[in-house]
């Protein structure tokens, strides 16, 4: 089982990887192929939009393939898209690769977490926890690599790197579902079995329906929040505290870099404390601190309250997402498909809210805008402490 996991880690690893190449590499591409940033927008929206479609259709992959040939597949998609796009084609050939890594991202994002959750029964959300450290540690390197490499004029062998990962990932993970299948076939819901085990109970129809609508949110809302500030932190700084753009810079790396420290322990908290308790108070703690970040007018201050942020955020996506999968037992799959679909609309769609508020508005609404948005995901998981599983009655187990 720990060898599941620390595969499972290195396709995070792998993801991690591709949710920064585009925007480390944008400048660089855009000057090659003699465009503009709207078209650099192009490029990310091909990208996230490849991924929504990975997680939205997850199920229907893992349905008619399984989750052992279905993984396989998805590193062959990113392994064709970055090949594609290292020997730089032509510019519409590259927004289609660059969709086809997305699509393969999502369904990994999706599989991988639901293959955890089903999988691993004891300190669940310390495994999670583990996978989204090996996200974070992957989203902080490959910036460094790529910077090294444009250094030395070689960063389309970017590509050719992730795509030689990917190979080796192949290989380990084909040698491991070859001796495990009965392991992971077990977990993954068989054809003919997949509704009928997540039936729900009569009339549990409509409560179904509002419980996994509060999480939802909660989902749109956190990443929401986390994309806001990663996107436009330093931009923030830099109009706020009117400091060096090399340090408004480097507040992203320390943002990052204490989620990446925080990720290591939330997920023991969580099994200590209770997941509802961890994440009332770290949501809470995250409005606190974000009412002390745009009330404080000390540059030193302002990075103590950023670092404060990564901590108090870093376990919110994976513990949320495991305590969220104990509200609909047998529904796992299903569940995770849509919460993480629904993070990717929230990322995408209030990164460009606030970036028009950036754009039209002052900094300090910017800033209580981000209140306002940490205030709502709090009264959302209030809400969600609330709820119970929703279980089968017995008469209905039985008939």
């Amino acid at each position: 089982m720990n060898r599941l996991v620390w595969i499972a880690c290195c396709f995070y690893l792998l993801i991690g990887f591709t949710s920064v190449i585009a925007a480390a590499l944008l400048p660089e591409l855009l000057s090659h192929y003699g465009r503009n940033y709207a078209d650099g927008g192009n490029l990310v929206f091909a990208q996230f939009f490849g991924f929504l479609l990975g997680v939205v259709t997850q199920p229907w992959w893992s349905k008619h393939f399984g989750r052992s040939r279905m993984l396989l597949l998805t590193l062959l998609f990113i392994f064709i898209g970055y090949l594609a796009i290292g020997f730089l084609p032509a510019w519409p050939v590259v927004l289609l690769c660059l969709g086809l890594v997305g699509f393969g991202s999502g369904m990994i994002e999706s599989t991988v977490g639901a293959l955890i959750i089903d999988s691993i029964v004891e300190k669940t959300a310390v495994a999670m926890s583990r996978l989204e450290v090996f996200f974070g540690v992957g989203a902080l390197v490959m910036p460094m690599l790529i910077s090294l490499l444009i250094v030395s004029g070689a960063w389309q062998m970017t590509f050719f790197a992730v795509c030689g990962f990917a190979l080796i990932l192949a290989y380990f993970w084909r040698s491991y579902y070859t001796g495990n299948r009965q392991l992971l076939d077990r977990h993954a819901p068989a054809d003919g079995e997949s509704t009928a085990a997540s039936a729900l109970p009569a009339g549990k129809g409509k409560l179904y329906a509002s419980m996994l609508a509060a999480c939802i949110l909660v989902f749109v809302l956190y990443v929401g929040l986390e994309m806001s500030i990663v996107s436009f932190l330093p931009s923030i700084l830099l109009e706020s505290m009117q400091v060096d753009a090399a340090l408004a810079s480097l507040s992203v790396s320390f943002f990052w870099g204490t989620m990446v420290l925080g990720r290591l322990f939330c997920g023991i908290l969580a099994e200590r404390y209770g997941y509802t308790r961890y994440l009332l108070w770290c949501s809470l703690g995250t409005a606190v601190v974000l009412i002390g970040f745009a009330l404080v007018t000390q540059v030193a201050g302002a990075f103590i309250m950023i670092m404060l942020l990564g901590l108090l955020m870093s376990g919110l996506f994976s513990i949320a997402l495991v305590f969220s999968n104990t509200l609909f037992p047998g529904r796992t799959e299903q569940t995770t498909s849509k919460l993480i679909a629904a993070s990717g609309i929230g990322g995408a769609g209030f990164s460009w809210l606030t970036g028009r508020f950036m754009e039209h508005n002052s900094v300090w609404f910017t800033q209580w805008f981000l209140v306002l948005v940490a205030l709502l995901m709090l009264a959302f998981i209030v809400l969600l402490s609330r709820m119970k599983p929703i279980v089968k009655d017995s008469a209905a187990a039985n008939g």
